[in-house]
């Protein structure tokens, strides 16, 4: 980043109610106005070095303490207040600043200010939404210059000429994009399915990790869609629970079939769950046709009382045929993970390796690899230009 000219300060954390926020303020007159509002709990009082904490409280304009906060000097000349992440608190702290010549703006147009280039400005956004740990890795090694230095590596093939082994680096770019990238851009939707009363709820509060979903004995329990974060071997999910497909009883339960047919119209994977103890009915047979490749079969319930592998089918002779499963037990929902990230295509990135990450970035690799495709090397290292900007 540059040394911004612009003296401004914005909230990093989301919105709402928290234990900690961060409000982050660059700019000349930064350590003027901290002079002026931040009184230090330590003797001699001072202002925190760069790279240095110091613990105390943001003062109003009569010297009275609004808030408890840790005021950090960041290594490369900001400030960043932690205070507490009540509305109240964080508005108060803005508002005094604000008053100190500090423009009060939000997060992104902070970045800019800062100067931040491109994959600077996508990274720290992206990390903003980031649901895992592993999705917070993979973008902060893009934060580091991984993607920038992966780019700059082709332009300079580019430069010399080198277009096959050019086009070899884009293809190897654009995987990473489709195996993980696009994962962590639009995390994608996996609906749970099946007739009712096969165990669609209890599995999503298995996977979720938590009681999303109401479960009962009752078939027709769930009635509309339930949606929840959750994540498998780190990737962040969507999952969908839906209500059971079949013939509905009432225009409630209707509208219900109806909403869950749409969810896994427009799921990334939809895992079709059917009970082991009854075998396949005409119905499963019928919606795993219509789903085709995007369905992952299981048979749910492996543990009760009757239950046959594979329902009793046959046909399904080989563990291959479909996942056995108890979302009750969880015996063998790690698998069914795994079976999802497998359909999905997913490949965890290496520490380090660089991985475009927004669709934009994605965009600009496939023009480039188009011009190398071309002979038009140098429209090529014009698309390739953003991704090097860091």
């Amino acid at each position: 980043m540059t040394r911004p000219e612009r003296s401004a300060c914005a909230v990093l954390t989301p919105p709402g109610r928290g234990g900690i926020a961060v409000v982050r303020c660059v700019g000349p007159e930064c350590e003027r106005a901290f002079r002026e509002c931040f009184r230090p709990a330590s003797r001699p009082a001072s202002l925190p070095p760069a790279g240095g904490l110091a613990y105390g409280h943001v003062l109003d304009d009569d010297g009275l303490p609004l808030d408890e906060v840790i005021l950090c000097r960041t290594p490369d000349g900001a400030f960043e207040v932690n205070c507490h992440g009540g509305p109240a608190a964080v508005a108060a702290v803005c508002r005094r600043l604000a008053a100190l010549g500090l423009a009060q703006v939000d997060a992104d147009r902070l970045l800019e200010i800062e100067g931040a280039g491109p994959i600077e400005r996508d990274a720290r956004r992206a990390l903003r939404r980031a649901g895992t740990t592993l999705a917070a890795r993979v973008l902060l090694d893009q934060l580091a210059g991984a993607l920038a230095a992966a780019a700059a590596g082709i332009d300079a093939l580019l430069a010399s000429g080198r277009g096959a082994e050019a086009a070899a680096g884009i293809d190897a770019l654009l995987a990473a994009w489709q195996a993980c990238g696009r994962f962590l851009a639009a995390p994608p939707r996996i609906v749970i399915a099946g007739r009712p009363n096969v165990g669609k709820s209890t599995l999503l509060n298995r996977l979720a990790g938590a009681d999303r979903a109401i479960t009962s004995a009752a078939s027709g329990t769930t009635r509309d869609y339930v949606e929840a974060d959750a994540a498998i071997e780190g990737l962040p999910v969507v999952l969908v629970d839906t209500a059971g497909l079949g013939e509905a009883r009432d225009p409630l339960e209707r509208l219900g079939v109806e909403r869950a047919r749409r969810e896994a119209d427009r799921a990334a994977v939809v895992v079709y769950l059917r009970d082991a103890t009854e075998g396949t009915h005409p119905d499963d047979v019928a919606m795993l046709r219509a789903l085709g490749d995007r369905a992952l079969a299981a048979w749910n319930k492996i543990d009760a009382p009757g239950a046959h592998p594979f329902g009793g089918d046959p046909k399904a002779s080989a563990p291959s045929a479909a996942l056995g499963i108890s979302a009750l037990t969880c015996a063998g929902v790690e698998a069914l993970g795994r079976a999802v990230l497998d359909r999905l295509g997913y490949r965890a990135a290496a520490p380090g390796e660089a991985v475009p990450f927004t669709g934009e970035q994605a965009e600009a690799l496939a023009r480039a690899k188009q011009s190398v495709e071309q002979g038009r090397l140098d429209a090529a290292r014009q698309a390739l230009a953003p991704l090097m900007a860091g």
